[in-house]
């Protein structure tokens, strides 16, 4: 298993509506980063670290695929230079009642990210959509071409993580785990003070 330097989770939650958002690589992508969150579904860690995770080479497009559904915002900090240096901080949504929880031990398989990606795809069609996990349901579902359907399923099967057949059997023991809603992200005190004051806000205008 990869080790970064900074404490990641056991566990990262991946809601269904991110299905039709991304490709394969960056939804395994998103994966390792929410690994490195905080109680409050933060992320600050460098995309250096992220790529100790996912193994890629180069994270160069990650910002600006992610900058939208991450609010993604940039902080400085104190490097001993004259200069402050830049850092982003990332927000990982909070989960949705249509959410798979994924460990870590994900990491462990020796499969490409796009592959990995894949697989969560197929957990999340497996659990929340209509379709028969075949491969004319599936290649429309997630809008691949039959080549690239084919090469995923065939690194899957060689990693002992689907059985092909008329219908593909998921192999998600020790890998798909219980959503814990009790780990839902905590609101930090500053937008703990913004509701209570918003809600003042609202009972002396109902008072009036």
């Amino acid at each position: 298993m990869k080790i970064i330097s900074v404490n990641y989770q056991r566990t990262a939650t991946i809601n269904y509506s991110i299905l039709g958002k991304f490709k394969p690589a960056n939804i395994y992508r998103f994966f390792c980063l929410s690994l490195c969150r905080d109680e409050w579904y933060n992320v600050r860690v460098t995309l250096d670290d992220i790529k100790k995770l996912t193994g890629d080479k180069s994270l160069s497009k990650f910002n600006n695929d992610f900058r939208e559904y991450l609010d993604i915002k940039p902080y400085y900090i104190e490097c001993g230079f004259i200069h402050k240096s830049k850092r982003n901080i990332y927000h990982i949504p909070a989960m949705e009642e249509k959410c798979i929880t994924i460990s870590r031990d994900l990491l462990s398989y020796e499969q490409p990210v796009a592959v990995k990606g894949f697989f969560i795809q197929l957990i999340l069609l497996s659990l929340f959509s209509d379709i028969i996990l075949e491969k004319k349901s599936i290649i429309s579902a997630l809008n691949i071409d039959k080549k690239t359907y084919d090469k995923y399923l065939s690194a899957l099967i060689v990693a002992g993580l689907v059985t092909d057949g008329k219908v593909l059997v998921l192999h998600t023991d020790s890998i798909l785990l219980k959503n814990n809603f009790s780990m839902q992200k905590i609101l930090s005190k500053s937008r703990l003070l913004k509701k209570d004051m918003l809600n003042v806000d609202i009972k002396s205008e109902n008072a009036k």
